[in-house]
């Protein structure tokens, strides 16, 4: 093992533990109603690991994408309810335009390509638009916003307070909020031309990047708790897993799970390589789309009626596997785009650009 693996190790090892030590069907069910967990968050903030990636001298943790891959894949393990994944995209955003990257959890936006416009009123920059069912916008310290600006794109980051926030929610009760602009003042320092990598097309990217990783570990907690509930129920005077029905859906689930982590993990070593991220990202949300679908149906059927109650922890994997499989594209949309850019190459690129030669 050489020591880039030590170092991802340790850290995979230390974000497991932190999360298995603080996340408990207590602070999941207070997070259902708070709409998330500020205890959980300070804790998670004080090890640095959502500014993982991000280069120290921006402001950041260091490390790579794979890192944050690596943490991002536990935090869907444990459903983590804290905005991890958002606030290291709009520190990348920040930090991509030499801005400073604000603490406490941040949101971004457009999540949905939507229009919002800069504009100078003196000295001042000021910012006019909507933006629909924006991740975690109500409890965020700063929102993160791409705008369109005289000159161009321009990246500012605002105070949600002076945003007029309508209150929404996924499957999943994580807050999914829309926000309205009407001239939302920008700080001078807070604002800044945007990087020819971020885009409106980037933000999709890293939005379906994080949420192929969070599904990915969702997938691996539905399994484990799929597979130990068939040790220990009964049913004919027989445990249910030694039926051989119930071992044949388990191992097709355990072969959705091992495609759908090598497929997102795939996708952030591509992207941290700097390769063309279209083909490795859309294929990593739509493999972890169709494993959500096939993984937590069969998780269910396994479970039987005891898998919907609140009382039992499969609900927190599934509800968020069903909210995310949509969020950022899902796999229509995204085998939509796949199919486009194939097009647009052309036939006699088709086999070159699948097996990168």
């Amino acid at each position: 093992m050489n020591a880039l693996s030590d170092v991802r190790a340790m850290l995979i090892e230390s974000a497991t533990r932190l999360f298995a030590d603080h996340v408990d069907a207590k602070l999941l069910d207070a997070a259902k109603r708070d709409g998330w967990s500020p205890t959980l968050w300070d804790i998670i903030e004080e090890a640095q690991l959502p500014l993982i990636s991000i280069a120290e001298e921006a402001g950041g943790a260091g490390g790579s994408l794979s890192d944050l891959a690596a943490v991002l894949r536990i935090a869907g393990r444990f459903a983590a309810p804290i905005p991890l994944a958002e606030t290291a995209t709009a520190g990348w955003m920040l930090a991509r335009c030499g801005l400073q990257i604000a603490s406490g959890p941040l949101a971004f936006g457009p999540v949905h390509g939507e229009t919002v416009t800069a504009h100078q009123h003196g000295t001042q920059w000021r910012l006019s638009g909507s933006m629909q069912r924006v991740p975690w916008a109500r409890i965020a310290q700063r929102l993160v916003v791409l705008a369109s600006g005289p000159e161009g794109a321009m990246v500012a980051c605002v105070d949600p307070m002076q945003c007029k926030i309508n209150a929404g929610r996924n499957l999943a009760d994580e807050p999914r909020d829309d926000v309205v602009l009407d001239n939302v003042v920008v700080a001078g320092s807070l604002a800044a031309p945007a990087a020819a990598d971020v885009s409106h097309a980037a933000i999709k990217l890293r939005g379906a990047l994080v949420r192929s990783l969070l599904m990915a570990g969702a997938l691996e907690r539905a399994l484990e708790l799929s597979a130990r509930y068939a040790t220990e129920r009964s049913q004919f005077g027989r445990k249910i897993g030694q039926f051989q029905a119930i071992q044949q859906e388990l191992a097709r689930f355990a072969g959705e799970v091992a495609a759908a982590v090598a497929a997102a993990l795939s996708a952030a070593g591509a992207l941290e390589r700097r390769e063309d991220p279209l083909l490795a990202v859309a294929s990593a949300k739509i493999r972890t789309a169709q494993a959500a679908h096939e993984g937590a149906l069969i998780a269910h059927q396994v479970h039987g009626a005891i898998g919907v109650t609140d009382e039992y922890a499969l609900h927190h994997s599934t509800l968020r596997l069903w909210a995310w499989r949509d969020e950022f594209g899902n796999e229509a949309a995204w085998a939509a785009e796949l199919g486009r850019a194939f097009a647009a190459a052309g036939a006699d690129q088709l086999w070159p650009l699948l097996t990168k030669d």
